[in-house]
């Protein structure tokens, strides 16, 4: 971070990934926050739902600390205990998220691209794994970026849903399409901007 916008995009960025993980971890121990979708998940696929919003939850809440240069330079074992935690919950909360997909809202349209997204997800942060354990930083950087742009499409997807609600939109209308831009937008701002930016 090396500007005073860098840091408020960062700050703006990581608290909301914290608020929004805080939610999916209420979801998890206070049940009487579920609504009727997220109680059926739980009364027929309690593992996977577990699953699901605890380690995203937590991979969620990490996930934007690993990108503090501060850190990573005065706390390197820090950066890297966190980065473990992260690739845990991800393999958890991805294969949990590839599981669930097919009983998604949004018809065959949601099915397709909440699944879609718990691959890449998966796929992406297994490459920056592997680039790190290869010390080619450089790589697990870019990795990590396009990894936590899709994460943070449980941020997103909350956006697009209030203001689809604020425009006057019925969940039903919505979901299948938020299913898609909730996480490809944010994939291409992370190739477009921030990978190209570490290449430069």
């Amino acid at each position: 971070m090396k500007s005073a916008a860098a840091r408020g995009l960062w700050t703006a960025m990581t608290l909301s990934a914290i608020a929004i993980a805080g939610y999916a971890l209420m979801l998890v121990f206070v049940p009487a926050m579920r609504g009727d979708f997220v109680e059926a998940l739980f009364a027929d696929k309690a593992l996977r739902a577990l699953g699901h919003l605890a380690t995203g939850g937590t991979a969620l809440a990490v996930g934007g600390f690993q990108f503090n240069s501060r850190l990573r330079k005065n706390r390197p074992a820090t950066h890297r205990l966190l980065g473990k935690i992260y690739v845990v919950a991800v393999l958890i909360g991805g294969v949990a998220g590839l599981l669930l997909a097919p009983s998604s809202d949004g018809g065959i349209a949601g099915h397709l691209g909440f699944g879609m997204l718990a691959v890449l997800w998966l796929t992406t942060t297994i490459m920056a794994y592997w680039h790190a354990r290869a010390a080619n930083f450089a790589n697990h950087q870019n990795w990590m970026i396009r990894s936590y742009a899709l994460c943070w499409g449980a941020v997103t997807l909350r956006i697009y849903l209030g203001i689809a609600a604020a425009a006057g939109y019925s969940f039903e209308d919505v979901y299948p399409a938020i299913a898609w831009i909730a996480w490809v937008p944010n994939l291409i701002v992370a190739e477009w901007f921030f990978v190209r930016a570490v290449k430069a």
